[in-house]
C-alpha cells in the first residue's frame, strides 16, 4: 500500500506544472509517503528522495503562505532520519535548521509552531543545541498554548487541542532542570497544566476580590462580561441572548476580544499591573506552608520530582528518580488498568489484588520513597503527634497512580524472628508515613483555601441512588445513606434525585454526599456522569457540574471512577472529581477505579464518625484529609490483601 501511494503521489507530481498553487502540497505528501515507506522498508534510497521532495516542496512555498512551516517540519523529519542513518552533522544541523524556521513563522498555526519548538529542543548538543536553548524553545512553545485553544472555541474543541499535547507539560519540566532551573519547571508545569479550569479561576481569583475592593467600576464589567461568556460557553444552562443572533462563534469571538481588552485596561490601572498574570515560583512557595507540594512527572530525557516548600532560601527541591522511566510507568500503569478491569471476575480476583499490590510496591521504590527520605518522613509519628501533610501534584500519566497508597503492604510469607535489641523496622508505605492530599495545579490549591464559604456547616445533602434502569442495583447504597443520616445532624435526603433536583438543591448544602454508580467516559471525558434516575434522559454531567458556581465545603463522591479520565487530558482534571472541586467545593473525596458499594459504605461511615465526633457536632470539614487518611488505614488493616478495596480513594483540596 506504501509503495503504491508514493507511486500515486509521484504521479501526481509530474502532473502539476512548475508555479500550480497545489504544487508544493503534493511534493510534501509524496515526501510523508516516500518516508513512511524508508522507514517500513530500510530502503536508503527512498529516503533520499523523500528529503529531496520534501526540500522541493519547501522551495515551492512562498514566504509568508500559511503552510510553509508544516512542510519545513515534514523536510525537518526526513533529515534527521537522513543523519541517524548516516551520521552527518551537517544534514543534522538542517533538520533543526527546519525545525526552527516553522517554529519561528508567526502565519503558521500554532499546533504546527509548538510541535517545531518541541522538535528544536530534542536534539542533540552537536547540532547546536545547549541545555539553555532547549529550555527557550519549550518556553516559546508554552507560551503559544492560548492560542491553541483560545477561549473562543467550545470547550470540546478546545479539549481536543490540548489533547495532543499531553507530553508538553513533562519536557518543559525537565528542560528546566536540565538547565538548572528548578524553580522554573514548577512555573512551567504550572501554565501548561489547568488551562481549561483557567478562566473560572480567574474569575475568581484572589485579584479579582481586590479589583473589587479598589476598583468597583471595573470589577463589575469584569463580572457582566465573565457571565456572558459563561453563558456562551454554556449555552444548555443558559437562557438565549441577543448577543447569540449573530451566531454563537460570532458572539464569542466577540465577548473573547471584550476580555483581552478589559484585561490590558485593568494591568494599565495603578497597583494592578500583574492582575491574573502567572504565579512566580514564590508566589507559588507561599501555599506550602501547610505542607509541600510535590510534582511528579515524567519525560523522554528524564523523570523527577520537584517538592515546592515554604523555604524562601530553598523554594524547590529537586529529587532525582533515576529508577523511573516514562515506558516503565506506561507498563504499570497498563497492568493496574488491566486489574482494574478484570477486578469483577471472581476467577482472577487474586491475581488482580496480587498485580495492584506489586504495582503499589514499584511505586514505592521507584517514585514515592525517595521523596518520602527526602523531607525525613521515614516513619510512623509517635502516638498523639500530629501527622505531616504532603499535597502531590502528578504530571501526565502519573495522575492514573495512587500515589498516597504506595508501598509495600503485603507481609512477608516468612516474617523474620525479632531482635529485641534492634530498632523496628518501620513501615514502607505512603499510608504510614503521611497524610496526603491531591491538587491539580498549586493555584488551584491557592483558590480552594481563599472560599469564603456563605452557608451553615450543619447543613449536609445525601443524595442516594442504589436502583435505577439501565445499571446493577446497588444494595449497600441504601444501608449507607441510612446510616449516614443517623450518623450527621441535621443530613437531608434527597428523595428521587434527578438531575435537575440535584443541580437545584446543591447551592443550599455545604456539604454533599453522593452514593450511587459513577460513569467515567474516556472518550469524550465532559460526558462522565453520576448515574441518577433520570440519566438517560438527562445526564448529569461533568460539564453540568463544572458550569456550577458554588461556595460548597465538601464533596464525597462515593462512587466508581470520578477521576478517571482520557490519558490525554489528565493534565486538564476532565473528571467528576476535577468537575466539583471546579465547581467551588474546597474538598472533594473521589475514586480512581471501581469500588464495592458495601465496602465503600463503610469507609465512608468511618471517615463521617471522624468527622462528626461520633455525630455530636456537624461535620468539622477541616479535618477531610484526615479523616480519610485514619479511615483508609482502618479499612486497609481489615483488609490488607485486598487494595482494590482500600487504595481507590483520594482527596483534592486543602
Amino acid at each position: 500500500m506504501l509503495a503504491e501511494a508514493v507511486r500515486a503521489g509521484q504521479d501526481a507530481a509530474n502532473a502539476i506544472p512548475a508555479g500550480h498553487p497545489e504544487r508544493a502540497a503534493v511534493l510534501s505528501n509524496l515526501g510523508a509517503a516516500m518516508q513512511s515507506l524508508a522507514e517500513r522498508t530500510g530502503d536508503a534510497a527512498a529516503l533520499a528522495a523523500a528529503v529531496q521532495a520534501g526540500r522541493d516542496a519547501v522551495s515551492a512555498t512562498p514566504a509568508g503562505h500559511p503552510g510553509r512551516a508544516g512542510r519545513l517540519s515534514n523536510l525537518g523529519v526526513a533529515l534527521r532520519r537522513l543523519a541517524e542513518r548516516t551520521k552527518e552533522t551537517v544534514t543534522l544541523v538542517e533538520s533543526r535548521r527546519c525545525f526552527a524556521e516553522a517554529a519561528a513563522d508567526t502565519n503558521a498555526p500554532a499546533a504546527v509552531r509548538i510541535g517545531a519548538y518541541r522538535e528544536v529542543a530534542q536534539f542533540p548538543c552537536q547540532a547546536g543545541r545547549s541545555p539553555q536553548d532547549a529550555l527557550a524553545a519549550l518556553e516559546a512553545a508554552v507560551a503559544l498554548l492560548p492560542q491553541l485553544a483560545p477561549r473562543v472555541l467550545v470547550q470540546a474543541d478546545r479539549e481536543h487541542g490540548l489533547s495532543r499535547l499531553a507530553n508538553l507539560a513533562g519536557e518543559a519540566a525537565a528542560a528546566a532542570v536540565t538547565a538548572g532551573q528548578p524553580g522554573r519547571a514548577v512555573e512551567l508545569l504550572e501554565q501548561t497544566r489547568g488551562i481549561l479550569a483557567a478562566g473560572t479561576l480567574d474569575a475568581r481569583d484572589s485579584d479579582v476580590t481586590r479589583l473589587r475592593d479598589c476598583q468597583p467600576s471595573l470589577a463589575d464589567e469584569f463580572d457582566q462580561l465573565r457571565d456572558r461568556i459563561d453563558a456562551l460557553d454554556h449555552p444548555d444552562a443558559a437562557p438565549p441572548g441577543s448577543a447569540q443572533e449573530r451566531g454563537p462563534a460570532n458572539a464569542r469571538q466577540d465577548a473573547h476580544a471584550a476580555w483581552d481588552h478589559l484585561i490590558v485596561r485593568i494591568r494599565t490601572t495603578d497597583g494592578f499591573q500583574d492582575f491574573l498574570q502567572p504565579r512566580s515560583v514564590g508566589q507559588l512557595a507561599a501555599q506550602a506552608q501547610d505542607g509541600p507540594v510535590v510534582f511528579t512527572y515524567t519525560s523522554r530525557s528524564r523523570c523527577d520530582a520537584l517538592i515546592v516548600t515554604a523555604d524562601p532560601a530553598t523554594p524547590v527541591r529537586l529529587i532525582p528518580l533515576p529508577s523511573l522511566t516514562q515506558t516503565d510507568a506506561i507498563r504499570q500503569i497498563g497492568r493496574l488498568l488491566n486489574a482494574r478491569w478484570a477486578a469483577g471476575d471472581s476467577g482472577t480476583r487474586t491475581a488482580v489484588q496480587r498485580d495492584t499490590l506489586d504495582v503499589l510496591a514499584w511505586l514505592w521504590d521507584t517514585v514515592t520513597e525517595p521523596v518520602m527520605t527526602a523531607l525525613g518522613h521515614t516513619c510512623s509519628p509517635a502516638d498523639g503527634q500530629p501527622w505531616p501533610r504532603v499535597w502531590w501534584c502528578p504530571v501526565g500519566i502519573l495522575a492514573y497512580l495512587p500515589l498516597h497508597a504506595a508501598g509495600h503492604h503485603q507481609p512477608a510469607a516468612t516474617p523474620p524472628q525479632p531482635d529485641p535489641a534492634a530498632t523496628p523496622p518501620q513501615p514502607d508505605t505512603v499510608l504510614d508515613r503521611v497524610t496526603s492530599s491531591y491538587t491539580t495545579t498549586v493555584r488551584a490549591l491557592s483558590h480552594a483555601r481563599a472560599q469564603q464559604l456563605g452557608l451553615a456547616a450543619d447543613k449536609t445533602l445525601i443524595i442516594a441512588v442504589p436502583a435505577v434502569p439501565g445499571a446493577p442495583p446497588l444494595p449497600g447504597v441504601a444501608t449507607e445513606a441510612a446510616r449516614l443520616a443517623h450518623l450527621i445532624p441535621g443530613a437531608q435526603v434527597l428523595p428521587h434525585p434527578t438531575r435537575d433536583a440535584v443541580l437545584a438543591a446543591l447551592p443550599s448544602y455545604p456539604v454533599a454526599h453522593f452514593a450511587c454508580h459513577g460513569y467515567a467516559d474516556w472518550t469524550d471525558p465532559a460526558a462522565s456522569q453520576l448515574i441518577l434516575h433520570d440519566h438517560e434522559s438527562s445526564p448529569m454531567t461533568v460539564a453540568d457540574i463544572s458550569a456550577l458556581h458554588l461556595t460548597g465545603s465538601m464533596a464525597y463522591l462515593s462512587a466508581c471512577d470520578t477521576t478517571i479520565t482520557s490519558p490525554a487530558l489528565t493534565n486538564e482534571a476532565v473528571h467528576l472529581t476535577g468537575a466539583f472541586y471546579l465547581a467551588g467545593y474546597q474538598h472533594v473525596i473521589g475514586t480512581l477505579w471501581p469500588i464495592n458499594d458495601t465496602i465503600a459504605g463503610e469507609l465512608a461511615c468511618d471517615f463521617y464518625t471522624h468527622l462528626t465526633h461520633h455525630g455530636t457536632t456537624p461535620p468539622d470539614t477541616s479535618l477531610v484529609a484526615d479523616a480519610l487518611h485514619h479511615a483508609t488505614r482502618r479499612l486497609r488493616d481489615q483488609y490488607p490483601a485486598t487494595p482494590t478495596l482500600w487504595a481507590a480513594h483520594t482527596h483534592t483540596g486543602p
